[in-house]
């Protein structure tokens, strides 16, 4: 079979032509939901276990709920919604460690109050560990139940299903899976560790803007390519540590390599950059939204200026970044 490659990259599945945003992710899912009926079956069976939700009437992506003010209107748009005879489900589907805000979800359930003869409940996707999630997603809001599944547990059901599919399922279901193991980085332990770096408070000759500050307000992060110790396989996630704790965890939603800083960054000087640096190349990346932790991550046993590789779910949920360091190395052997 002859490879086919789009702008320089890949592509392996039929899905793959739609891109890799989460609503790229949302279309794919919502597509083969539509194309097996086995896969539709098994999810809601997986979600409501022994319950009687009659005949699926309608699957809906990107549906837009409210008026004509599309800006300030306080349902906005559902990624997936499942309606049946006696049941009308919303997806929330995330890209990486991240889950939708409280504010978001209260958008969805008063949109489902509408409903009042029928099984209602919210249910998020995200690549978060159940773990995680336990004590950072409500049960339910405005008495609507808010169900988790994994990334990875979902993948789970689209193999199964695809055992008893009939061959045009097995064939969409396993393209489906291709794509989210492209996209999705459950299936390795590498790559849901966290490459965490030191940032300075200070404001460097060549720039306007702090270390800090290039991250937090312009969500850029650079580093020399290819030496100095840096990686040289961009990582999938990035944390910054200052004032002695984590204080985020980045995904990189893209990354390239530059050598004028300034095309990306106006607040930094391509003229004062080159007075006080060799001429280098850069890997500048291009961060996602702030995963926080909820409680205190100190620094614990980590030099001063020194980067350390952590499990995403250990650096969340340990006390020190030096044990959440120590505990991947274990867990890697």
């Amino acid at each position: 079979m002859t490879d086919l490659y789009l702008h320089g990259a890949e592509i392996k599945t039929v899905f793959d032509l739609l891109g890799s945003t989460e609503n790229d992710i949302t279309f794919s899912v919502g597509w083969a939901l539509a194309q097996s009926e086995i896969f539709l079956s098994r999810l809601l069976d997986d979600l409501y276990p022994g319950r009687n939700y009659g005949r699926i009437t309608a699957i809906r992506l990107q549906e837009f709920k409210g008026g004509s003010d599309r800006k300030n209107d306080e349902h906005g748009y559902t990624d997936i919604e499942i309606e049946a005879e006696r049941l009308h489900v919303i997806f929330e589907a995330k890209r990486g460690w991240s889950l939708p805000t409280d504010q978001q979800l209260t958008k969805y359930a008063n949109h489902l109050e509408r409903y009042t003869k029928v099984k209602k409940s919210i249910v998020v996707l995200s690549e978060c560990s159940a773990e995680y999630v336990k004590n950072r997603l409500p049960n339910a809001i405005n008495d609507i139940p808010i169900l988790y599944r994994s990334w990875k547990h979902l993948s789970q059901i689209v193999t199964k299903s695809g055992y008893d599919g009939s061959h045009a399922e097995k064939r969409v279901l396993s393209e489906l899976n291709k794509y989210l193991e492209g996209l999705i980085t459950m299936q390795n332990q590498q790559s849901n560790c966290v490459y965490v770096v030191s940032l300075g408070n200070d404001t460097p000759e060549w720039s306007k803007l702090s270390w800090i500050e290039i991250v937090t307000k312009k969500q850029r992060y650079f580093h020399p390519f290819g030496s100095g110790g840096w990686p040289k396989d961009p990582p999938n996630y990035l944390g910054f540590r200052y004032y002695g704790k984590l204080q985020s965890i980045h995904h990189v939603d893209s990354y390239e390599i530059v050598d004028d800083l300034s095309r990306y960054i106006p607040e930094i000087s391509r003229k004062k950059w080159n007075a006080v640096h060799d001429r280098f190349s850069l890997v500048l990346y291009k961060l996602g939204e702030p995963i926080k932790p909820v409680a205190d991550v100190r620094t614990g046993n980590v030099y001063r200026n020194g980067r350390v590789w952590a499990a995403i779910d250990l650096l969340l949920t340990c006390r020190t970044i030096s044990e959440a360091r120590d505990l991947t190395n274990e867990r890697n052997g």
